[in-house]
């Protein structure tokens, strides 16, 4: 087995002030370990202020003169537009959704901030030593036939099915209620809460006991507690490439209704209980009131387990071994 010491670039990654954010890059980074491959993580938090990608140049150059490495790993397009100064090494770049169409908000409007992505995306594409995208869709945003897609992988040994009501005790929740999980911030436009909130508002006519359950910035650990807690999971985002809240709700059993958004139509394919729908509250508001009063989990984690952590690190380290053996 080849061994790897790569740096790793990225903007996403828990933090102290949320520690939800970011964590499947990290989920995926550990997960090459056992692999391999020795990573230094640079987190440059753009969240707190867009300043951080300033004076990530010097710490950036520091890292490099005080280790080698075999290559650079850059998670999104302006951690990308940092690491790509350096030339001599190899750099893979992943690429995860938005950072390519350029939707950020609860409209399918390109802002002039999106059309900095696309373009920069696009170029960015061009000097990496290998691409990855998390779907086909990012790939025909990139128009790179030479991008590999690889979705992220889902931690089947932590997202797994769990009784509903020892999980409502841990959690202190109310046993008689119906709950619809939205694993997001619901002030982040992009998820769209707003087609959720009016959905649950009609579905509540039926099933008057149904409440949302909105679940963020918290360790990811804490995620399959409240999976196994509610009773169907919705998501109405304008945007997504490869959503793992959708696979880790799959793994857990718990039916999902979704709109066609990123791989979401690939990921449920026929799985019984789980649903696509337009983004339109009503239509939603049907399947959540079906799915409610038909009680029942899914066999969802079937179907994702092609995606487990273990077959996706193996995927990404033979994209390493690509680029390092023709360097």
């Amino acid at each position: 087995m080849n061994s790897y010491r790569v740096l790793a670039v990225t903007n996403l990654w828990p933090y102290e002030g949320d520690p939800s954010y970011g964590c499947f890059v990290k989920a995926q980074m550990d997960s090459l370990r056992p692999l391999g491959v020795d990573y230094d993580l640079m987190f440059i938090n753009g969240r707190e202020s867009r300043w951080n990608y300033l004076g990530a140049y010097p710490e950036f150059w520091r890292r490099l003169r005080r280790n080698r490495y075999d290559l650079i790993h850059a998670h999104m397009t302006l951690s990308a537009l940092v690491a790509r100064w350096e030339i001599s090494l190899p750099l893979v770049i992943s690429f995860m959704g938005h950072d390519t169409s350029g939707v950020s908000g609860a409209s399918d409007h390109v802002p002039l901030t999106g059309r900095f992505y696309r373009v920069s995306s696009y170029i960015l594409a061009r000097l990496a030593s290998a691409v990855i995208v998390k779907t086909e869709d990012l790939k025909r945003h990139l128009k790179l036939d030479s991008a590999i897609v690889i979705p992220n992988g889902v931690d089947l040994d932590l997202f797994k099915p769990g009784d509903q009501a020892e999980a409502r005790r841990a959690l202190s929740l109310d046993p008689r209620k119906k709950f619809v999980l939205f694993p997001y911030d619901p002030h982040n436009a992009r998820k769209r809460f707003d087609v959720v909130e009016a959905a649950v508002a009609r579905a509540r006519q039926a099933v008057p006991e149904l409440e949302i359950l909105p679940v963020f910035a918290i360790p990811q650990a804490q995620i399959p507690v409240y999976m196994n807690a509610a009773d169907v999971m919705v998501l109405a985002s304008q945007s997504e490439g490869s959503p793992n809240a959708v696979k880790e709700a799959m793994a857990t059993n718990l039916p999902v209704v979704t709109v066609d958004v990123g791989d979401t139509a690939e990921l449920i394919g026929q799985t019984e209980g789980c649903c696509l729908v337009r983004r339109d509250p009503e239509e939603i508001a049907a399947k959540v009131v079906e799915v409610c009063r038909r009680g029942m989990r899914t066999q969802g984690r079937d179907r994702v387990q092609r995606l487990s952590m273990q077959n996706v690190a193996a995927q990404v380290v033979q994209v390493y071994s690509g680029v390092v053996r023709h360097s």
